[in-house]
């Protein structure tokens, strides 16, 4: 029976992680802008430097670091593991083959999804603050933990750590359960919210910084908000989200923009669906920050629909459709400002104090 039950509970962890690995996949492009992009350096780089072995190790470092920066999640034997693509990844990235990215980031769930588990189970064991004990914050430069055992301590401490500092911080210990629970839970929030072209971002981003640091590498979504960016400007509501505990809540309002204008959204409300015109609705609990903000914005004159949680709301049961027209919003409170100041004593300033005299005219 104990044997039984214990099958169950792998099988019911497994189904947990499987699904979200087996979803992430490249996109049909995938392989061309893969290849494009070692073209581009290879040919335009300021180096010219051909993508050889020891780039592709430089880079296959740097892809599983920007997953684990901080060498707590992956274990001494999958980093060694990984070294299997050392000999053949810089033909495969030439080719576009983008495999590693996945059967990298598919190992990463897992211990992730593993970690996670670990550190709530912790939290709900007692602690001893009264033990001496050490953690090393910044971890950037450490092993990745030899085994399991060694994870386990690494994150029991990090557990630790969090309870002291909110302790310090003078939060009640129910209250700090739940909030690290949540902080926890938020982790992997996060990584279920990734989907195949985030995965491929970070790769080729690794392998831009496998060039020099200051090269990187812009997916569709980044582009856009780039753009936006320069232009100080986009096609919207002019709300400014935020997401919170899998919600995608209002933070601002942009002076001018449609929202600001229409005056019914207001900061905290929260954001439950969406809907283009007078189509269907749109889920977006748990949906990626970036995917909600693509679905609000839109071409200029037309129609999106909210489903909201206001932030006065009794309970979050409540629900209040607002209906705007979309239009070009204004970003100016992110207009680059200067100002000059002129200080006493300074060559301006005392020009200013003390003008030269007017030329006298003769008559």
């Amino acid at each position: 029976m104990i044997e039984k039950l214990r099958l169950t509970w792998m099988a019911w962890l497994l189904a947990l992680t499987l699904p979200l690995c087996a979803a992430l996949k490249p996109d049909e492009d995938a392989s061309t802008v893969t290849t494009l992009i070692v073209r581009l350096f290879e040919q335009a780089h300021f180096a010219h430097q051909k993508l050889d072995k020891e780039i592709a190790a430089r880079f296959l470092k740097k892809y599983i670091e920007s997953l684990d920066y901080n060498h707590l999640f992956f274990l001494e034997a999958d980093v060694a593991d990984f070294d299997h693509f050392k000999p053949r990844l810089h033909e495969m990235i030439r080719m576009g083959d983008v495999t590693p990215a996945y059967e990298i980031f598919s190992r990463y769930s897992q211990r992730l999804e593993e970690a996670v588990g670990m550190m709530k189970q912790s939290l709900t064991q007692p602690m001893d603050f009264s033990a001496p004990d050490t953690i090393a914050l910044d971890r950037t430069k450490a092993p990745w933990p030899a085994n399991e055992a060694e994870r386990e301590t690494l994150l029991r401490r990090q557990v630790k750590y969090d309870l002291l500092e909110q302790d310090l911080n003078k939060t009640k210990p129910e209250e700090a359960v739940r909030t690290l629970t949540r902080r926890y839970d938020r982790l992997l929030r996060s990584l279920r919210e990734m989907d195949g072209q985030d995965v491929l971002d970070v790769y080729l981003n690794a392998l831009c910084h496998a060039y020099d640091p200051h090269s990187d590498y812009l997916g569709a979504s980044d582009l856009k908000n780039f753009e936006i960016g320069l232009r100080l400007s986009l096609c919207g509501i002019g709300a400014v989200l935020q997401s919170q505990d899998g919600y995608a809540k209002i933070v601002s309002l942009v002076p001018g923009g449609p929202a600001d204008v229409d005056k019914r959204l207001k900061p905290n409300d929260r954001i439950a669906e969406v809907a283009e015109g007078d189509q269907a609705w749109v889920d977006v609990l748990d949906m990626k920050l970036n995917k909600v903000v693509e679905l609000i914005r839109g071409a200029k004159g037309t129609k999106v629909r909210l489903k909201i949680i206001p932030a006065d709301a009794p309970d979050s049961s409540v629900r209040k459709v607002i209906s705007l027209i979309r239009n070009q919003v204004k970003l100016t409170e992110q207009r680059a400002k200067a100002r000059l100041v002129e200080l006493p004593g300074s060559p301006s300033a005392d020009a200013a104090a003390n003008p030269p005299a007017s030329p006298r005219q003769s008559g």
